[in-house]
């Protein structure tokens, strides 16, 4: 009988740093405590990666390809820049949900990737991603579905709403992060009408084609 295939170790490192750093925070984390979770010796994690700050710098790239991926999936099925604003800040709180250990690392640790040499790729990644926003944002100016407005101020406005929520969204909580997102979307998408309030989003629908995308770029048991 063939041998059952052996999991990767480099993405059990990954997994398992990710969750620390979700619980402690980056510098309250070592190699150490990686390998204790993990039953392995400091050697093999130096082994795969060769620095603490090289396993940071994976989990952020591999987190920003994800968003990346996932926006490019549900993005081009919709064709009107109200919706698509509104599925971007619902693919923003889905992640708070259903990636939450990537979630809460990278945002503890954003500010890392804000000048570090190794973190030069993930600076890009983050410029593409944002890009995304703006660009749906210049559309919808564009096309009249929004006011006037500076695309760029209002995106770091949107990322802004939302990238603390980890600070204090609970998952299994009173709120879910769809209902979280469709409250937030009113208030954006309300905020940048041009003569009065939008007409109701379909919001599930939006939600649904945002979860299909993640579930087909989660990461994978290797």
């Amino acid at each position: 009988m063939p041998a059952a295939p052996r999991k990767s170790k480099r993405a059990e490192i990954v997994r398992a740093f990710t969750e620390l750093v979700a619980e402690r925070g980056y510098d309250e984390v070592s190699v150490r405590d990686v390998a204790e979770a993990l039953d392995i010796s400091k050697g093999t994690i130096l082994h795969h990666f060769g620095s603490k700050e090289a396993i940071l710098e994976q989990i952020n790239n591999d987190y920003m390809r994800r968003r990346l991926a996932e926006a490019r999936d549900y993005l081009p099925g919709l064709d009107d820049p109200v919706d698509e604003l509104q599925a971007f800040i619902c693919h923003l709180w889905l992640c708070q949900q259903d990636d939450r250990a990537a979630t809460v690392a990278f945002s503890r640790e954003i500010v890392r990737s804000a000048s570090e040499p190794v973190m030069a790729e993930v600076r890009q990644l983050r410029d593409e991603f944002s890009a995304v926003l703006v660009q749906i944002i210049e559309r919808g100016v564009k096309s009249g579905a929004f006011a006037e407005c500076d695309p760029r101020l209002t995106a770091l406005q949107i990322f802004g709403m939302v990238n603390w929520g980890w600070t204090w969204f609970v998952p299994g909580g009173r709120k879910t992060a769809v209902e979280i997102a469709d409250q937030f979307s009113r208030t954006v998408i309300d905020g940048l009408a041009p003569g009065g309030a939008r007409d109701d989003a379909d919001s599930e629908r939006l939600a649904d084609a945002v979860s299909a995308a993640m579930r087909a770029h989660r990461p994978r048991p290797e």
